[in-house]
């Protein structure tokens, strides 16, 4: 019974690792692609002539809101450059 105890604790912790590892990984990820999401926005609003949007205002918005943001703003650099 002890070892069976034993066994399932540290199945327990190393599921418990795995999950902490991986959220870490994706935490990265997420957080790379914010700012080079950051980096491209400011980068077209500055092309763009208008005024560029604060660190602040953009870690107000979720990664799917800076990915529409820098599509329309590709859009629209692109249509004045046609």
């Amino acid at each position: 019974m002890y070892d069976i105890r034993e066994k399932a604790a540290r199945d327990h912790q190393w599921l418990i690792n795995g999950a902490r590892k991986e959220g870490r990984l994706e935490g990265r990820l997420e957080g790379r692609e914010e700012g080079r999401l950051y980096g491209t926005i400011r980068t077209y609003q500055s092309f763009l002539g208008i005024a560029e949007s604060s660190e602040e205002d953009l870690q107000k918005k979720s990664l799917d809101e800076l990915r529409d943001l820098a599509s329309q703003l590709q859009i629209t650099l692109r249509g004045r450059m046609a």
